[in-house]
């Protein structure tokens, strides 16, 4: 879990581009934001499909399966950053390509909104023009320039997404502090059978109010999110070439490939052996 202070990003590539916006099918092994200077298209990412605009900021975050496409308008143009979050492993120094699967998550349930739809001449898509200058100049101090401008930005889209109540807020702390609980004990029984029943006994709070709870801590009632955490330690294991579908389906509790399919499918949009070859696929690339 990352607090906001440790937030100290190392810009990789900072792009700016024209002439349309067609990328397949693909996942990156770092984070990514994209501010759409000019055009509109669609854009997929988890298996889900949005549209996206002028001014918009899309945020991708590594091993989630994405593709954009712009309809065929040859002015579409674009920012790109890719970054680390540099307190958080994998280390800023590791090869990108030799990642394992991971995600980042913030404490006080804080979020980086997938999408933002900001206007012409906000602030943030004025620090992200400045940051690409900064980062493609050569020059050392406006390379940390850069990384200071993105810092400013992501603070900026965590703490846009606060509840009204103080981060601190003792009766916030409390919730946060229950749902982790269930979340370790989520963890560490993945292979485990766990059900409604289970969780009570854990949380010490009824299976409404626990869904209630985990929901506006977590965003996802019990059951989903044991599927994301069930999900997201198959992509890891889906980076070792010498374990089977079928044995990482045991690996991670689900029934048998069948359901592991079904559910990664739901989640990423695509089946396991697919985000095994686009993982692949993407380190030759690499």
């Amino acid at each position: 879990m990352l607090r906001p202070e440790q937030i100290h990003p190392v810009v990789r590539i900072a792009h700016r581009q024209q002439g349309g916006l067609v990328i397949p099918d693909r996942i990156i092994f770092d984070h990514e934001l994209v501010l759409i200077v000019k055009g509109s298209g669609q854009w997929k990412i988890g298996g889900e499909s949005y549209g996206y605009a002028t001014n918009d900021l899309l945020f991708v975050p590594p091993f989630v399966p994405h593709s954009f496409h712009d309809g065929g308008q040859s002015q579409t143009k674009h920012l790109a950053i890719h970054f680390d979050f540099e307190a958080m492993p994998p280390s800023a120094s590791e090869v990108l390509a030799d990642r394992a699967p991971y995600r980042v998550q913030f404490t006080h349930g804080l979020k980086i909104a997938q999408q933002r739809a900001l206007f012409s001449g906000h602030r943030w898509a004025r620090d992200l023009v400045r940051l690409v200058t900064d980062q493609n100049s050569g020059g050392v101090v406006e390379s940390a320039q850069a990384s200071m401008r993105l810092a400013g930005v992501l603070l900026e889209m965590l703490s846009e997404r606060k509840d009204e109540r103080s981060a601190a807020d003792p009766i916030i702390l409390r919730q946060q502090a229950r749902v982790n609980v269930v979340v370790d004990h989520m963890s560490e029984n993945l292979c485990g059978t766990i059900n409604h029943r289970a969780l009570e006994q854990v949380s010490k709070l009824s299976t409404s109010r626990l869904q209630a709870l985990f929901r506006e801590v977590t965003g996802y009632p019990p059951m989903d999110y044991l599927r994301r955490l069930r999900v997201e330690k198959a992509r890891r294991l889906l980076a070792d070439q010498q374990l089977s579908v079928k044995e990482i389906a045991g690996l991670t509790g689900f029934r048998d490939t069948s359901h592991l399919s079904k559910v990664f499918r739901r989640i990423d949009g695509l089946s396991p052996a697919r985000y095994r070859e686009a993982l692949l696929a993407g380190r030759q690339e690499k």
